[in-house]
């Protein structure tokens, strides 16, 4: 019998461990409803972009990419260094393009190029072809001085560079890889804003505040693990993330089981249904209250790993996209751009029905389509234009119905609109495959933005619904949402902080009789 009391420790002591981060993640999950990761937000961005102004280039999109090969893409940013992929022939055509971006950069047009897969991006200058190096500080220094002047016009800003760095608390997301390492700028004003600059592309691609980053130490750093040191290693961190969140939910099952058996075992007429005093009672009341919710907070914050990849990308396919573009993407369709007298503070290049166009994005946000082509004729996207071809995404299934979507609903919404991910109007449309498959299509830009599958709606519920209480009905209805979410997190916490004291007491006095019973009788 001697494995019992290892085991019984064992057992002890990762309950313990499980209550505390348990008790963690329902006190960081309340800060998260009001307290954003550091990003730069779309409005701030839209309001720090001076004008597309490409009257002094000299470079059509395709001579631009002509002057990049293949050894231009070779490395691969992450968290923790900078990979170099291995090029096995010097001589290799360049890889197919996946996107091409117009902006101005310290006054100057600029192509912003990407390959498809993992490279960082390059970048030509449009008015010379030279290939834009590596920014460095004073380089770094002078564009977040611009961007802090454009976008903070209220504030008295005096920026200075303070590193150069591969990741820290604030950088950490794996949406800044392609822009490692970065700079660090303090803006210098009140709030103490500190910007980040890409050494790839010279865009500032993110800011934080002070107030900002004193909160996140209780919400998000906490809430999703997040300290530098695991973060710096994104693989460490999605293991330890699945290990905690399923050892999560057996403790959790394993709580819920254990008390509706008590207390079914103990019901008898005129006693209390509850065996237990004390903190031990108010610890079993609140299980069979929120132990359900609890088990399945921490399910679906297991599920927002994506174990096992069972939940399949949302990414139309590239046969899927081409239903509309008509052809991969091809900078050789390309005029020289010219924004002269738009409101155009950034242009990506894009194809509908074969034609190319200059997808633009205005100040105030709207996007509208310009024509590549000077003076010829170019066929425009409409919500009938898209319908017509709607049976050519999946030509072995029938389309159930189509619809034109004017507001969110459950399937397709955002809890922030003002970000621009999910735009107003699109159509939805619905195939009656073994899979039944839902596309959404933008007919604003002619695009098809993201294909679901019962699978994806069926994790959207598991995951969004019950991690986030993602339900329309009730986020409409706010404060309603709030208060069901806050109470629910309370009576977790509760319900953990509870489990903690009595795993610690019981665990103090199970150790304290263990040293008092001689060695031979145990």
């Amino acid at each position: 019998m001697k494995w019992k009391r290892p085991l019984f420790l064992a057992h002890r002591w990762a309950g313990i461990v499980l209550c505390a981060f348990f008790v963690l993640w329902f006190v960081s999950g309340i800060f998260m409803m009001y307290v954003d990761f550091p990003q730069l937000s779309r409005s701030e961005r839209l309001a720090s972009l001076p004008r597309l102004d490409f009257s002094a280039a000299r470079l059509t999109p395709s001579e631009a990419v002509s002057r990049l090969q293949a050894s231009d893409f070779t490395v691969v940013g992450a968290p923790s260094r900078n990979l170099a992929l291995e090029l096995k022939d010097a001589a290799a055509p360049l890889p197919a393009i996946a996107s091409v971006r117009l902006t101005m950069l310290m006054g100057r047009p600029l192509y912003i190029i990407s390959i498809e897969g993992p490279a960082q991006p390059r970048a030509v200058f449009a008015d010379t072809g030279e290939l834009l190096l590596p920014t460095h500080a004073a380089a770094a220094l002078a564009i977040a001085t611009d961007f802090a002047t454009r976008a903070y016009r209220d504030r008295r800003v005096s920026p200075r560079y303070q590193e150069s760095l591969q990741t820290d608390q604030w950088s950490v997301s794996s949406g800044l890889n392609a822009h490692r390492p970065l700079h660090l700028i303090t803006v210098g004003d009140a709030g103490g804003t500190e910007l980040y600059v890409s050494s790839s592309t010279g865009e500032v691609v993110r800011d934080s505040h002070r107030t900002e980053r004193v909160l996140n130490y209780f919400a998000a750093v906490t809430h999703w693990l997040y300290p530098t040191v695991i973060r710096r290693y994104p693989e460490v961190w999605a293991w330890m993330v699945d290990v905690l969140a399923a050892a999560g939910a057996l403790l959790a099952v394993s709580g819920i089981w254990i008390g509706l058996l008590r207390w079914k075992r103990r019901s008898q007429p005129g006693k209390s249904s509850i065996p237990y005093r004390g903190l031990t009672r108010w610890h079993h009341i609140t299980g069979l209250a929120f132990g359900l919710f609890t088990l399945t907070w921490v399910f679906s914050g297991l599920l927002s790993m994506n174990p096992a990849s069972l939940n399949p990308s949302r990414t139309p396919s590239t046969v899927e996209a081409m239903v509309y573009s008509g052809k991969p993407l091809t900078p050789a369709d390309f005029a020289l751009p010219s924004f002269n007298s738009s409101e155009a503070i950034e242009a990506e290049l894009m194809h509908y029905d074969r034609h190319p166009y200059y997808r633009t994005t205005l100040r105030d946000g709207q996007v509208r389509l310009l024509s590549a082509i000077a003076g010829a004729s170019a066929p425009r996207p409409s919500t009938e234009a898209m319908l017509e071809r709607v049976g050519r995404l999946m030509p072995q299934a029938r389309v159930q119905d189509t619809r034109a979507m004017t507001v969110f609903d459950n399937y397709y919404y955002t809890r922030k609109p003002e970000n621009g991910s999910r735009p107003l109007p699109v159509i939805r449309v619905r195939f009656d495959d073994a899979q039944r498959t839902w596309f959404h299509l933008n007919p604003t830009t002619g695009e098809v933005m993201e294909r679901s599958t019962r699978t994806n709606r069926l994790f959207r519920w598991l995951y969004n619904g019950l991690h986030s209480f993602d339900l329309l009905w009730l986020w409409e209805r706010r404060p309603l949402w709030d208060i069901v979410v806050i109470t629910f997190s309370l009576g977790g916490f509760a319900l953990s902080l509870l489990g903690l004291i009595g795993a610690v007491r019981r665990l103090r006095v199970e150790l304290g009789l263990a040293r008092r019973i001689p060695t031979a009788l145990r």
